[in-house]
């Protein structure tokens, strides 16, 4: 039997092949040698030979040149991959003939147990690779700890990405930079939270947009050319000493500078002439008693402007002001303002001293406290004296500055800037331990909030009760407003709709769209995941929901009527707008900046949704834009058919285009339409496994109801590899297979796969060393 152009690659079915020469020299019991003999070579000699034995290579694999079964049992990743396309039905193709179901799971049943051998009940819980904060669970951290947020993105380099995710182990590596780095953001942070000293006085300024007037304005304030005035205002919060502090330069014209006075109303307080270059502004202060709070509306004015062309000297012939920036410091009266509360709650409002030696006990109580929390686990006494003598080295007479730079050192610290777990137990090998409570409470409070944990947390793993709590603290946590990193963090990475902000589509084409269409777009699929989750709704929810939200902004660019506002509000939609497949969010990040693309949609709906990532493409072979001058005016099924005309790129259209052109209803940024360059749209589709639509309502109904089972199991893969913080392998299968019969024992709720997720086997045990 000849093979159709869609077996032109390695195709799963071919790979699976291979089984044959793996089951010759694997080293199994006699009893699966048998089972192969006689229940799987003759599926692979009805199924496969045709086209790969016998001196045929159809996609350049035959199965004659193999003889090392060795070397194929090693790349498990492969048979993983030949296992989920014969699961999902991609092989053999439609046209062929394929396995009944029982053949199929006959095939499955044995890749499980010869290539993929797991213990249920003693799985593996996988190795624990020590875990760097990532950006985002760093400023997490240091707002939890300290009160304060400090713009790490500015600061610190971005993280590597692995499996999807930025918080995979592996990944998250330390170099020179990020060294640096961290203490600059640690110094940032602890500038923000603590004050060492009297508090500085208020200081309130206008620059750029916010000073008015004559003379052409700049990023860093407004630059007069000839006689003009500059003018702003400040709240003053009640009558006293002021200072008024304006930096400004000039250029000269003749033999002096420009003139500048301060004015408030007709009153003129204070005149200067301004002889710093504009490459070196200087500032120009003047103090007075102000009588009155409230509004204070002052100018500055540009007096002498002069020019002489004639002067020889070009640097004198113009003269002009610039005048960058005005402060108003103070009261400067009376006493100092209160430290920020970040500072008390670090140092305590009051302090206890010791008779004995006040400082070095103050410096102990204080730093004690901070490195608990900040390594999220007890401290030993190593630490605390190494940590403790550097405060009273730095203090020099002041001892929260020596605390403060003890603070430095607890934040560049590995037992801070790591997720730190007690090392692996000696045993036997396949052995495991619990993680300790601490390790516990972690890995919990960087799974749900992307943050350290909290006291409670940390007061149960203390008293060795957080696992009896497990579930009541699971359900506190997910209550909590930090819960919105689980949205932000892992379904914004799992769904990637945090790339909305590096998404441009062609503005000449797609005028309407902009980054508050785009901020709203990611916002309206956050809106809903968090509502699955708040309200513990099945997971298919997400497929499925009869409703969205939506504010003024984005219901106008859905047409939907009658909704005013930027706050986003539930409101009801019709198929086939229903579920996350109806968001511009997703249709937007599945798109190229001038078209649809049903190849990308496709592939979206493959590794997302159903967790089945298509083979990557063959090299080589030119991109549909290629052609697009002789395609111009060509519908866009019509252009894909000619494309996977080539037999090496037909294979992988045939699973990815059904699905997306079940989407291509919606343009480029979400809206619905039903023609394109004036064809009506076409968005029947067949999928691999034979199953036929008309459009995306069937679509969506076959991905909701006939791929349920697929998409839980694909939130919990992804779920899981975040949560774990390191790729699955195929030993996690069994925490998968509980996961998700947990699951559905409780109607898909998400808050019970959450649940199950935590109680899983790879997050409550590590594996131990032989």
């Amino acid at each position: 039997m000849s093979a159709p152009p869609f077996i032109r690659r390695i195709s799963s079915t071919a790979l699976l092949c291979f089984a044959w020469f793996c089951a010759v020299s694997y080293a199994h019991a006699e009893s699966e040698e048998k089972n192969y003999s006689t229940a799987i070579l003759p599926l692979l000699e009805r199924y496969c030979y045709d086209c790969h034995a016998d001196g045929l290579k159809k996609g350049g694999v035959t199965l004659d040149d193999h003889r090392d079964a060795a070397s194929l049992l090693a790349d498990r990743d492969l048979w993983q991959r030949i296992r989920e396309q014969i699961d999902f039905r991609l092989m053999p193709p439609p046209d062929e003939d394929a396995p009944d179901d029982s053949e199929r799971q006959k095939l499955l049943s044995w890749i499980d147990d010869a290539i993929f051998p797991v213990d249920p009940n003693n799985p593996d819980p996988g190795h624990v690779t020590l875990r760097r904060l990532n950006r985002n669970e760093y400023r997490n951290t240091i707002r939890d700890l300290l009160g304060v947020t400090v713009n790490v993105d500015d600061i610190l380099p971005p993280d590597d990405s692995g499996f999807g995710f930025d918080n995979i182990g592996d990944a998250l590596s330390l170099s020179p930079a990020h060294l640096e780095r961290y203490f600059d953001a640690a110094e940032t942070a602890l500038d923000l939270a603590i004050q060492i000293g009297p508090m500085p006085r208020e200081r309130q300024n206008a620059i750029g947009e916010r000073l008015l007037g004559d003379g052409q304005p700049r990023d860093t304030g407004r630059f007069l050319s000839s006689n003009g005035m500059v003018t702003t205002d400040f709240k003053v919060p009640r009558s006293g000493l002021y200072r008024l502090e304006v930096t400004a330069s000039g250029t000269l014209g003749g033999d002096a500078g420009p003139s500048m006075e301060l004015h408030i109303g007709d009153q003129v307080l204070q005149t200067w002439e301004v002889t710093a270059k504009q490459s070196s502004p200087v500032v120009h202060a003047h103090e007075w008693k102000i009588e009155q709070d409230g509004k204070l509306d002052l100018s500055i004015s540009f007096t002498n402007d002069f020019y002489d062309e004639t002067i020889p000297d070009p640097t004198r012939r113009d003269r002009n002001l610039w005048v960058q920036r005005i402060e108003l410091v103070g009261p400067l009266d009376g006493p100092p303002p209160p430290k920020p509360e970040t500072h008390h709650r670090i140092f305590g409002k009051s302090r206890i001293a010791s008779s004995k030696d006040p400082d070095a006990n103050y410096a102990a109580r204080i730093i004690t406290a901070f490195a608990k929390r900040a390594f999220r686990r007890p401290v030993t006494k190593d630490e605390l004296r190494r940590f403790h003598d550097l405060a009273m080295k730095m203090a020099d007479g002041d001892i929260e500055r020596g605390i403060r730079g003890a603070m430095v050192a607890i934040l560049v610290s590995p037992s801070f800037i790591y997720r730190e777990e007690s090392g692996p137990v000696a045993g036997s090998p396949g052995s495991r331990s619990l993680i300790s409570e601490f390790a516990l409470a972690s890995r919990l409070s960087y799974f749900l909030w992307g943050s350290m944990p909290d006291e409670r947390l940390l007061d149960l793993a203390a008293k060795g009760q957080l696992r009896k709590n497990l579930r009541s603290e699971t359900s506190r946590m997910l209550a909590s407003e930090k819960s919105s990193s689980l949205v932000t963090d892992f379904v914004g990475q799992w769904l990637q709709t945090r790339d909305l902000d590096v998404i441009t589509p062609d503005l000449k084409l797609f005028p309407q769209f902009d980054r508050s269409l785009a901020e709203d777009m990611r916002a309206e699929t956050e809106h809903l995941v968090a509502h699955v989750i708040r309200k513990n709704l099945p997971l298919d929810t997400l497929l499925d929901a009869d409703y969205t939200f939506l504010n003024e902004r984005l219901a106008k660019h859905y047409g939907y009527p009658d909704i005013s506002g930027e706050e986003f509000r539930k409101v009801p939609v019709a198929s086939p707008r229903r579920g996350i497949l109806g968001h511009a969010s997703i249709l937007t990040l599945t798109s190229y900046p001038t078209r649809t693309s049903p190849v990308i949609r496709g592939k979206y709906i493959l590794d997302n949704i159903l967790n089945t990532p298509p083979p990557p493409p063959t090299q080589n072979v030119p991109p549909l834009e290629a052609n697009k001058e002789q395609a111009k005016n060509m519908p866009l099924r019509q252009q894909l058919e000619q494309h996977r005309s080539d037999p090496a790129c037909s294979s992988c259209h045939a699973l990815m285009d059904p699905l997306g052109f079940g989407l291509e209803n919606f343009d480029a940024i979400g809206r619905w339409r039903d023609s394109e360059n004036n064809h009506p749209i076409d968005p029947a589709g067949t999928l691999a496994d034979g199953t036929s639509f008309a459009g995306p309502d069937e679509l969506l109904k076959i991905l909701r109801e006939d791929k349920n089972d697929r998409f839980l199991r694909s939130a919990t893969s992804k779920m899981l590899t975040y949560a774990l913080g390191r790729g699955l392998e195929y030993y996690d299968r069994t925490a998968i297979d509980q996961i998700v019969s947990s699951a559905k024992k409780d109607e898909r709720r998400v808050q019970t796969l959450i649940h199950s997720v935590i109680d899983s086997v790879p997050f409550q045990y590590r594996r131990n060393t032989p």
